[in-house]
């Protein structure tokens, strides 16, 4: 609080506001049979559901860097399950993605844009 107006500066108010958001897959347990994630590690590490009607799209990318970053993106924007996608080497990194028939036309967009 500042002087004896009663108020917060605008960076205190966005200090009070965020406390304890981040990060928000993660949110912070209030019971002791919780654990901290939001999602258990069993669920993480379980194998993929298949993918019925399922279409491989592809592309190159010059490193490796280029395509995990390609990667988290759609991971992030699309989204897709990280467990339907292949990064592969032989000279350039290929990213392999298996993805729902029914979301090829927007995720191949997502794609070529990253």
């Amino acid at each position: 609080m500042s002087g004896t107006t009663g108020t917060m500066s605008p960076d205190r108010k966005a200090d009070e506001a965020v406390k304890e958001t981040f990060p928000a897959s993660d949110p912070v347990a209030t019971t002791a049979t919780r654990g901290a994630r939001a999602v258990s590690p069993e669920d993480m590490l379980a194998e993929a559901t298949p993918i019925e009607d399922g279409v491989t799209l592809t592309r190159c990318f010059d490193d490796m860097e280029s395509a995990k970053l390609a990667l988290e993106s759609l991971v992030r924007d699309a989204p897709i399950d990280r467990r339907h996608a292949e990064l592969s080497t032989g000279g350039r990194v290929e990213l392999r993605l298996h993805i729902p028939a029914t979301d090829r036309t927007r995720i191949q967009a997502l794609l070529d844009r990253a």
